[in-house]
Parts: structure tokens; sequence; C-alpha cells
């Protein structure tokens, strides 16, 4: 007898602080009856917790298999200030039911352990209410022999198959635009294949005078010779220094250019004929810079 006394007293010690913290704790629920194989049904469980102590979230169980029948599809909680000041956790759990009966049953749905700590080491649990409904299984009414019947069960509704055409069409479209696009640009920037064609001999010259301008003087001379033979090709033929007041009269694109094409020409000289070396009349990246302003006016011309 005293062992039993012993046990009760334990069991009371534990639950004291439970009842202590948590002050109340209630569930709303829908009408226990009608469920059918797959419904979706919400428990709604309300914790006032005195202070210190605070929910712990995450003791409460996982979106996800509860038992072999019943899934918990997601579960939220809401919190408040009671006018007494104790904190109001409001817990909404959502759970689907794939029971699939045989006869009309009951089935319960297991209840929340409530657990509340104060962040010192203080804790105290509790089990929210658990909840019991009846289930029926989804069966076709008898009916009478000859006769049919308008609540029978009926085959599932075939998918409708929506038309993908508008889709495909403006895919299609899309995408050939912007093969068009990429085609055009390609082409006004002389990229391959369009990068041969005679039409655009200063965009050759640039990518040409970009490889050989920094190798020195010899470097810089198979440069200039580059950007000598798309003078030639845009002119039709040699273009010498004398010849550039015509060769820039016919073309506009290329007026703004002329003290630096003069320049150019210049230090062709003296890098051909003369003595000095042409990179200290137009250095490297200058030429290179002209190349490349030539390349861009080409494309407007």
């Amino acid at each position: 007898m005293a062992r039993y006394l012993a046990a009760a007293v334990v069991l009371l010690a534990s639950a004291a602080p439970a009842a202590a913290q948590i002050l109340d704790r209630s569930m709303s629920a829908p009408h226990p009856f009608g469920l059918l194989l797959g419904d979706v049904f919400t428990l709604r469980t309300r914790v006032d917790v005195a202070a210190p102590f605070k929910l712990d979230a995450s003791a409460l169980p996982k979106p996800g298999p509860v038992t072999y029948w019943l899934d918990l599809r997601s579960i939220t909680i809401r919190e408040s200030t009671t006018p007494g000041g104790a904190t109001r956790y409001e817990i909404a759990a959502e759970y689907q039911t794939f029971y699939a009966p045989l006869e009309a049953i009951e089935q319960t749905v297991p209840s929340l352990k409530l657990v509340v700590t104060d962040g010192k080491g203080g804790r105290a649990e509790a089990d929210g209410a658990s909840w019991s409904f009846i289930t029926s299984p989804l069966r076709p009414i008898a009916a009478t022999a000859g006769a049919a019947s308008a609540y029978g069960l009926r085959p599932d509704a075939l998918p409708i198959r929506k038309s993908l055409r508008d889709a495909e069409i403006a895919a299609g479209a899309a995408g050939g635009a912007t093969l068009l696009a990429l085609a055009l640009l390609a082409w006004s920037r002389a990229w391959p294949p369009f990068h041969r064609r005679p039409s655009r001999p200063f965009a050759s010259a640039a990518r040409a005078v970009a490889r050989q301008a920094k190798a020195g003087d010899e470097g810089w001379r198979n440069a200039a010779l580059s950007l000598h033979r798309a003078f030639d090709a845009a002119a039709g033929r040699r273009l010498l220094g004398e010849d550039l007041s015509a060769f820039l009269a016919g073309r506009p694109s290329f007026l703004r250019l002329e003290p630096r094409i003069r320049q150019f020409f210049e230090a062709s000289r003296q890098a051909f004929f003369g003595a000095a070396p042409a990179v200290s009349r137009m250095p490297a990246d200058e030429l290179l810079a002209l190349s490349r302003s030539l390349a861009a006016a080409e494309r407007t011309s």
C-alpha cells in the first residue's frame, strides 16, 4: 500500500508543474462524423501559458505521416497575450485521413504533446486533447433488383486535355525572333560567319591590329599594313596620304576621325620610310583605338 501511495505522490509531483505553468488548454474540431477516405480536417488547440514559460514549438509534430492512415499536412502557431498577462498559443493542425473502412468505424487522432520551457532549464509537459470521429466506407447504395440507382458510384472524370498549340506557336515565334536577332547582330558586328565579307574590311583589320600592334616595332608595322589594306579595300585602290581628302569626302562617317587618320598615315610613312620609330608618333594603344573607331564608323556607313 505504501508503495502505491509513493507512486501516486510521484505522479502528482510530476503533474504539478504542468498544471501551474499551462493554465488552460482546449480544442475545437469539426463535426465528428461523415468523414470519408481522403478528407481533410483541422483541429485547433488553444493553450494559455504562464510567464516566463513559452511553448516549445520544436516539440510539436512535423508535417508528415502520423500513423499508417493519417497524415499531418501542416501545423501553424499564432501567439497572443491574454488579459491576465499569460501567453496564448493557438495551434492549427491540418490532417488528412487515408483510412478505407469496410464499415462505419471510430478512429482517434493522437493528441499533441505540449512542452513549455522558461529558458533556464525549467520544463513542463502536458498532452492536448485527443479527438475521435466516425468514418464510413465509400460504397454504392444497394439498388433494388432490376432498378438503377441515381446514387451509385460513378467512374472517375476523364482529365481535360488542354491544347498547347498556342504556347507552341508562341515559343516557336520567340525562338525564331531570337535567332534572327542574333543573326542581325552577328552581321552588324562582322562576327563569324560574316567576318570575311569584303564590305567590312575595317572590322577584320581591327582584329588583326589587336593581335599585332603591341608586338614591338615589327608588330606595329604589321598592324599598320593590315589597316592600310583596309583603307585600300574601302577605296577600291591603293590609298596614299595625298588621296585622303577625296576618300573622306565620299565617306561622311569617317570625317570625325580625319585628324587621327592623317596622324596614322604620317606615322606609317615614318615607320616604313623614315628614321624615327612610328611608335613614338602613334602608340600601339592609339593605333588599336583608331582601328576600332574605324570599324564602328564602317558599320554606320
